[in-house]
């Protein structure tokens, strides 16, 4: 077989389709179930050996035809049923040597053309081999670039925001320079409303416990603290959602959630809850719920205040 190896440039430069020699395969395992689908980044291997038949038993119909091998007739002789194919090499392919075999599906789905690479042994061949299809429709992969399209999109407007946000300041000059003070609004005020007497309640059945709460109100938005308790589980809690209901039930829509650290048992961390809120919304007594992931554990903070706008003495 070694004698043989220096022809395999020579075959697979005369093998439309073949670019390079691949390794020898490993003929000694037992044949595995070749898998033909759009994403294969090589074609699979068949190991053939002369003057021995080997089947390959589609899960696919096949329609006349649809199977060609790149050899003559004198080294390869093919037959071809609905669902079967036979390969029956002579004593002309010499061990080492290699050829393709393509196989054309007329369903419309993807791949519509397959290749398997034949691969000569001298005494080991594939005797019965069956071929999965792993079809995928047009419709999927408009569906898989769409997707990907909205993930492209996403990264641009995530990028374009980091970008925009390095040339801001921190800290006080930020709030200034992204709107969230001055003018004739001021600042950002504060409530404690655990202090001097606790307003809010947690609703029982919670699975945690707030020790503090504060409320905080800027030009454009509102915001609650919460200093969050875990109450029993060994898992950490990490907040995943919030709703956050006025009296009358309507939702105000959240934005993302900051949370310091994951909360252990014994140990209480800083979750933040934000929404955008205009100097005359946000009035009044609200519900705010958070859940972790699965929402298995959540906690309920009942009578959530919001300052007066700042610049403002009415509540």
């Amino acid at each position: 077989m070694l004698a043989a190896l220096p022809l395999l440039s020579a075959v697979l430069a005369a093998t439309p389709g073949v670019e390079a020699a691949p390794s020898p395969p490993d003929c000694e395992a037992a044949p595995q179930p070749l898998v033909l689908s759009a994403e294969l980044s090589a074609p699979p291997v068949l190991c053939l050996s002369p003057e021995v038949a080997t089947n390959l038993l589609f899960d696919t119909p096949l329609a006349p035809g649809a199977v060609e091998v790149q050899a003559t007739e004198q080294e390869l002789r093919l037959a071809q049923g609905p669902g079967v194919v036979a390969l029956v090499p002579s004593v002309r392919l010499l061990p080492g040597e290699w050829r393709k075999l393509t196989v054309r599906f007329g369903d419309g789905a993807a791949p519509a053309v397959a290749t398997v690479l034949l691969y000569v042994h001298p005494a080991r061949a594939a005797r019965q081999v069956e071929v999965q299809r792993k079809p995928r429709t047009v419709e999927s992969y408009q569906r898989e670039v769409a997707e990907q399209e909205e993930q492209v999109r996403q990264c641009q407007e995530e990028n374009a925001q980091l970008r925009a946000s390095q040339g801001k300041p921190e800290g006080l000059r930020g709030l200034v320079s992204v709107g969230l003070m001055g003018g004739d609004l001021g600042g950002i005020a504060s409530e404690n409303l655990s202090y001097p007497s606790q307003r809010y309640t947690v609703r029982k059945g919670s699975a945690l416990d707030a020790k503090r709460v504060w409320s905080y109100r800027s030009r454009i938005r509102v915001a609650v603290e919460l200093k969050l308790q875990l109450l029993s589980g060994v898992q950490p809690w990490v907040a995943e959602g919030a709703t956050l209901v006025d009296a009358h039930g309507r939702e105000v829509p959240v934005l993302p959630l900051w949370q310091a650290a994951p909360i252990a048992l014994g140990w209480s961390q800083s979750v933040v809850v934000e929404a955008e809120a205009s100097p005359k919304d946000a009035q009044g007594t609200y519900t705010l719920k958070l859940w972790e992931a699965g929402g298995a554990r959540s906690v309920t903070v009942e009578g959530v205040v919001f300052p007066p706008a700042p610049g403002s003495t009415a509540h």
